[in-house]
C-alpha cells in the first residue's frame, strides 16, 4: 500500500508531455533559433533571412503551376469547341443528354491528356505556400522574450521587437494593398477570377486591420520580408517568365459547316478534244 502511494506521488511529479496538437509550433520557433544562433545576425536580418529562405524553396511549386497554365491555355480554344459539339448534339437529341455529357466528358479529358496538361497543378502553390506560412508566422510569433537578443534585435524606430509599433502595421497594410493591385491586376479591364480575388483579398487587409496593430514588431517584420518576396518574384516571373497569348479560338462548327467548298483553278472549264 505504501509503495502504491509513493509510485504515485512520483507519477504526479513527472513533467507531462505537451499536446501533439501544437507540436508544430515550437519547431518553427527553434529553426529561428538555431538560424540565429548559427549566423549570429541580428534578428531584424534572422527573420527576413529566415522567411526569404522558406519561400524560395517554394518557388519551383509556382514554376510547376505556370508551366501546366500554358498547357491549360494552349488547349483551351480546342476546349470551347468540344462544348460547341456538345451543344449542337444537344439539340439535335434532347434525349440522350446523358450521352452527349459522357462524349464532353471524354473529349475534355482527351484534350487535357494531349496537351499534358493538370489543371489540378494549378493549386499547387496555393496549398504550399499558404501552410508554410502560417507555419512560419506562428513560429516568429512564438519566439519568447527572453531569447538571446530578441527584446533589443529590432532597428530603425523599432529597437524592441516584442513590443508594438503604430507606423509598421500601416507600412504592412499598404504594401499588401498595393501588391494585390499590381500583382491581380486584370489585363482587359472586365470582370476576371483575378479581379475578384483582388478586391476580396484588399477587403480582409482593411477588415483585419485592428487586429495586426496588436502585433509585435517582428511578427510585422515577418510579414514585410514574405510580401516583399511575392512582389519580386511576380515582377521577376512577369519579365523573364511571360505566360504566352491565348491562340485564336476556332470558329464554330455553323460557321465551318456552312463554308462553301474552295472551287479549283480551271474547274468550270470545258475539255478541249
Amino acid at each position: 500500500m505504501a509503495a502504491a502511494l509513493v509510485a504515485r506521488r512520483l507519477a504526479r511529479r513527472l513533467p507531462r508531455a505537451r499536446p501533439p496538437t501544437r507540436a508544430f509550433i515550437p519547431d518553427a520557433t527553434q529553426l529561428l533559433i538555431d538560424v540565429q544562433a548559427c549566423t549570429d545576425l541580428p534578428w531584424y536580418a534572422t527573420i527576413p533571412l529566415t522567411t526569404l529562405a522558406v519561400r524560395g524553396a517554394l518557388v519551383p511549386t509556382s514554376i510547376i503551376a505556370r508551366r501546366h497554365g500554358r498547357r491549360v491555355n494552349l488547349a483551351a480554344p480546342h476546349l470551347k469547341q468540344i462544348q460547341q459539339l456538345a451543344a449542337k448534339r444537344s439539340q439535335e437529341k434532347p434525349d440522350d443528354k446523358l450521352g452527349t455529357a459522357k462524349l464532353l466528358t471524354q473529349g475534355i479529358n482527351g484534350i487535357i491528356k494531349l496537351h499534358g496538361a493538370r489543371p489540378s497543378l494549378l493549386l499547387l502553390p496555393f496549398a504550399t505556400t499558404l501552410p508554410t506560412l502560417l507555419w512560419l508566422a506562428l513560429g516568429v510569433r512564438g519566439l519568447p522574450v527572453e531569447a538571446p537578443g530578441f527584446a533589443d534585435g529590432g532597428c530603425l524606430w523599432f529597437p524592441d521587437l516584442t513590443m508594438t509599433d503604430p507606423y509598421l502595421p500601416c507600412l504592412c497594410i499598404a504594401a499588401v494593398y498595393a501588391n494585390l493591385e499590381r500583382q491581380l491586376a486584370s489585363p482587359n479591364k472586365g470582370a476576371s477570377l483575378a479581379g475578384v480575388a483582388k478586391h476580396v483579398g484588399q477587403l480582409a487587409v482593411i477588415v483585419t486591420a485592428p487586429i495586426t496593430f496588436g502585433q509585435p514588431c517582428g511578427f510585422h517584420l515577418f510579414w514585410l520580408s514574405s510580401t516583399a518576396f511575392t512582389a519580386a518574384s511576380g515582377e521577376a516571373f512577369r519579365r523573364f517568365d511571360r505566360m504566352p497569348p491565348l491562340p485564336p479560338t476556332p470558329p464554330p462548327v455553323d460557321a465551318l459547316a456552312a463554308k462553301p467548298a474552295a472551287r479549283r483553278r480551271g474547274g468550270g472549264k470545258k475539255l478541249r478534244r
